[in-house]
């Protein structure tokens, strides 16, 4: 049930009915949680299964950490409740490449064994609200937060459904203040909502789609000259920001219209001038939790050991790991793994340069060149995430000519002119937004012209969301 397709948005008129109906907020969120299991049972009733069946035990082990005053037990339960979530999401995502991975290895060192193999589908959203239960877990171990003890309202965490296949990561703190009172209407919902929908709309249907054509295009290519492959990593460049962002607004202006309001995800990642920056920037909700349950318990740990000798290691290890692991949350494949640890060799570097957090070059011309370089980094990062190989990156970055045929050349040109004319609406609404924030008579216009484009492009379908499948 795609968030651009008329069979979502008749069940999602259908839900706003009921929910507004309701006059206790039990109900209200009853009508949210039994409709997010109807939206994932619509892809598959397995996927609604397992989730029920994950989120109970998560309760019962919650309840039991209450329960146990103890340290000692309490830990007991979280390494339960952390291995059963992270166990289920290792099955399904990773097994397959692990194994695969055993048997290389083995093999380079002259061993032929055999390994299974599962043939699963990937379960929808299951990398999201696995991060979002553990997070949950943590804070209930360490009594940062109080344990929901409504089973409702904690199902509903988890499976919310314009959050569920893609994020954000919402923070369970917002979360449950939000749903613990019943909500009244009020036009200011609708006044939130529409701008971020019609967004929402014009990246999916307008942009990533149309962009995407591009890249699947060049990136099927045995051997793309060097000259289109960038075309292809600039269309690939744009249409994963259009994508997830799109999604993104989609599900921020589907919540304010049920009266919640859900974390921005996305600001103008491709403005950064470090890569300190652009993690601030860029899927926002899943850097604040890599930052807060992975690189600062890893560096706190690190500096305590290392106080007096081998100090480089709380400098290089952090965030080494943290991008590794990301990049590994991504997907279960070598140019993830290689697209994370990339990322983590640049903060390092930059940080050894004096270049992370809030750094800013003085003057106009050292400010443009710092983006310049990092922009240049953050493409060549995404045509690693992109390619169907490592042995096909290296081939069509170092091996392949800049321009084949006469053919390639004009490829290229037409793709950048494509990929130019699509990014022009995004470089006015940033404009926009800059120099006419209050300009009804600006911004009307401007979101009257989107949305004929997309009245135009509507008919033209639209493909799944790209982080779907992670």
């Amino acid at each position: 049930m795609n968030f651009t397709s008329l069979t979502f948005l008749i069940f999602f008129l259908l839900v706003l009915t009921f929910y507004w109906f309701a006059r206790e907020k039990n109900i209200q969120n009853s009508i949210l949680l039994l409709t997010s299991y109807l939206f994932l049972g619509w892809y598959r009733w397995q996927f609604a299964l397992l989730l029920g069946i994950l989120t109970i035990a998560d309760y019962v082990i919650i309840l039991q950490m209450i329960l146990w005053p103890e340290q000692r037990e309490r830990k007991r339960w979280l390494v339960l409740g952390i291995g059963l979530n992270l166990g289920s999401l290792f099955l399904f995502k990773y097994f397959n490449f692990f194994s695969e991975s055993i048997r290389t290895l083995f093999y380079l060192f002259g061993f032929q064994i055999s390994t299974y193999t599962l043939d699963l589908l990937l379960p929808l959203g299951i990398s999201f609200y696995t991060l979002k239960k553990i997070s949950y877990l943590l804070d209930i171990f360490r009594k940062t937060v109080l344990p929901e003890k409504n089973f409702i309202q904690f199902a509903l965490y988890a499976a919310f459904f314009p959050q569920v296949v893609a994020g954000p990561i919402e923070s369970h703190r917002k979360f449950f203040s939000q749903i613990a009172q019943r909500r009244i209407w009020s036009k200011s919902y609708f006044v939130a909502a529409w701008p971020l929908l019609i967004m929402g709309f014009f990246k999916k249907i307008v942009i990533a789609d149309n962009v995407k054509i591009i890249v699947d295009k060049i990136y099927l290519l045995g051997e793309p000259p060097k000259f289109l492959l960038l075309a292809g990593t600039l269309a690939f460049t744009l249409q994963i920001l259009m994508d997830f962002s799109a999604y993104t607004d989609l599900a921020r202006g589907f919540a304010y219209l049920l009266g919640l309001e859900t974390s921005k995800n996305f600001n103008n990642p491709y403005l950064a001038i470090s890569p300190t920056q652009f993690w601030d920037r860029w899927h926002i909700t899943f850097s604040n939790w890599l930052r807060d349950y992975i690189f600062f318990p890893i560096r706190r740990s690190l500096v305590r050991k290392y106080r007096h000798r081998h100090k480089y290691l709380p400098l290089l290890l952090p965030p080494l790991i943290t991008m590794l692991l990301s990049g590994l949350w991504h997907g279960a494949g070598r140019t993830y793994l290689f697209w994370g640890l990339f990322h983590g060799i640049i903060i390092i570097i930059y940080q050894a340069l004096g270049l992370g957090g809030s750094w800013r070059p003085q003057g106009k011309v050292k400010m443009f060149f710092a983006w310049m370089v990092m922009f240049a980094l953050i493409v060549f990062s995404w045509s690693i995430f992109r390619a169907p190989s490592l042995f096909w990156l290296y081939n069509a970055w170092f091996r392949t000519p800049w321009t084949a045929t006469q053919y390639d050349f004009i490829a290229a040109w037409v793709s950048l002119s494509l990929i130019l004319f699509y990014a022009l609406f995004l470089i006015i609404k940033l404009l926009i937004d800059r120099y006419f924030p209050k300009s009804d008579w600006v911004q009307g216009f401007y979101f009257a012209t989107v949305s004929v484009l997309i009245i135009i492009y509507i008919n033209t379908g639209s493909s799944d969301f790209i982080y779907a499948q992670f």
